[in-house]
């Protein structure tokens, strides 16, 4: 019988149809990093595991063709990106999480993409995982760089109840040279003082942690983060946590760069930098935290 198939559709999977034997292994990472990180943008994927945007789409298509991706839009947004979500069949594909927080997604059709659309919170969200994608495509121009860790909020939360719940937390080594933090992402929408508040529970964390993870936050505008720098030089922890602060649009900011104006020293850090800095600062050993 002759193929009802157009030309143009013949390199297509049929929708519903069961390909899960073409998934690759960037695939089952791509699965793992959206379903870890609740969403993630078609840009995002991008930057983190692809050459060039035509390639993720494609991947993204085949995943949603199996079944293991929705996608939305959201209408809010003027010339909104891609953003996927896991699908239920695809968290169960993936099987045991080990120390990462991966939630089951609703079922039924267009569910996970429903319920992530409606997120009162995916526009932070957004922002995070912009940050940390950033760094991953940072990683991959770079000979010697790696984001060797990158724990959602959910997986942070799970190893310190009720004491911290930053935004992630990551490890960035370049060469010889790394440097574990917390990040605090804001979109500019809470009070300073609720942001500087946090810092009494990363205090009471690394009393009793015998090293140093510097909590970063990452800010809309210098004018914001002039206003957090006085607020913080108020508190008077710097002898106890130390905080480093960058402004911008992660998208197109050299997060890796000296961008980062810690609260002990007049001069903007790199990244890496700050690692060491931080520990020196505080004088703990620079050791890996508990994470």
């Amino acid at each position: 019988m002759a193929s009802n198939r157009s030309p143009a559709n013949a390199g297509r999977p049929r929708r519903g149809a069961d390909i899960t034997n073409r998934i690759t292994a960037r695939d089952a990472t791509m699965l793992r990093l959206i379903a870890e990180h609740r969403v993630l943008t078609s840009g995002q994927l991008t930057a983190a595991l692809f050459a060039e945007p035509g390639k993720a789409r494609a991947r993204i298509g085949i995943l949603r063709a199996a079944g293991l991706v929705e996608t939305f839009r959201p209408p809010a947004v003027r010339n909104p990106p891609l953003y996927c979500v896991a699908t239920a069949k695809a968290v169960k594909l993936l099987g045991p999480t080990g120390d990462t927080a991966v939630a089951m997604p609703p079922t039924g059709p267009k569910a996970a993409a429903t319920a992530a659309a409606l997120r009162p919170d995916l526009e932070h969200l957004r922002g995070v995982n912009e940050f940390f994608c950033r760094l991953l495509a940072a990683a991959r121009t770079r000979d010697q760089a790696a984001l060797e860790e990158w724990r959602s909020e959910w997986a942070t939360a799970k190893l310190f109840p009720a004491r911290v719940r930053p935004d992630g937390f990551g490890r960035w080594r370049d060469g010889e040279a790394w440097c574990e933090f917390f990040l605090e992402y804001d979109t500019g929408t809470e009070p300073l003082h609720r942001l500087a508040a946090k810092l009494a529970g990363y205090a009471d964390l690394l009393r009793t942690a015998d090293t140093c993870t510097p909590v970063l936050f990452w800010l809309r505008t210098p004018g914001r983060e002039q206003h957090l720098h006085a607020l913080l030089a108020d508190l008077d922890l710097d002898d106890v946590v130390c905080v480093a602060t960058a402004t911008g649009d992660p998208a197109t900011a050299d997060i890796p760069g000296c961008v980062w104006q810690p609260t002990f020293t007049a001069s903007r850090l790199s990244l890496v930098s700050l690692g060491q800095a931080a520990c020196g600062h505080l004088g703990v050993p620079h050791r890996p935290n508990a994470l």
